[in-house]
């Protein structure tokens, strides 16, 4: 009977040492969350390279206002981001992706009504990609802080989009 008491004893202690060991990796994020928030910064990192294009290049103030207010609301949520990445020791990059930078450098070499129009085109089908990203995270997400950050920023996003729509309707 002694011997039953170790072994459950020691069984015990191996399971305790077992979960012990799954709790101390909470810092590290889900693959799901790391990839989340890695294209979630590229595409707030594109918005605000394209806001700060569209500032100076916009033919129009409508297009050079929503420019500024993209480069304001994306570096806001860049920033949260950031901060939710450090927590999980995540690093993010400091430079666009390859497929961003080309977008923005074909951006950068337009002028005009070209440049207006290729803008706006460029702000619905990123934020179409945004906002799917974030509904996915925000309902599909390990991390609870994660999804809530996603959730929040829906709103912002979608009014984002919808402007870009509006503005999109009316250059055509």
């Amino acid at each position: 009977m002694k011997n039953i008491k170790v072994y459950f004893f020691a069984a015990l202690i191996l399971s305790a040492v077992a979960c012990d060991d799954e709790t101390t990796s909470s810092d590290v994020p889900a693959e799901m969350d790391k990839q989340f928030m890695l294209a979630a910064f590229d595409d707030g990192l594109f918005e605000v390279n394209a806001g700060q294009v569209a500032s100076s290049k916009g033919t129009t103030s409508v297009i050079t206002d929503f420019g500024g207010q993209l480069l304001d609301d994306h570096t806001v949520i860049n920033q949260e981001l950031m901060q939710l990445a450090k927590e999980v020791n995540l690093d993010l990059p400091t430079t666009l992706s390859n497929a961003k930078q080309q977008k923005l450098d074909t951006l950068s070499g337009l002028s005009g009504m070209a440049f207006d129009t290729t803008y706006i085109k460029m702000m619905v089908s990123t934020h179409e990609g945004s906002i799917n990203l974030y509904e996915i995270q925000a309902t599909t997400g390990r991390n609870v802080t994660l999804k809530t950050f996603a959730s929040d920023n829906l709103t912002k996003l979608r009014a984002h989009l919808e402007t870009a729509k509006s503005m999109k309707d009316s250059i055509q």
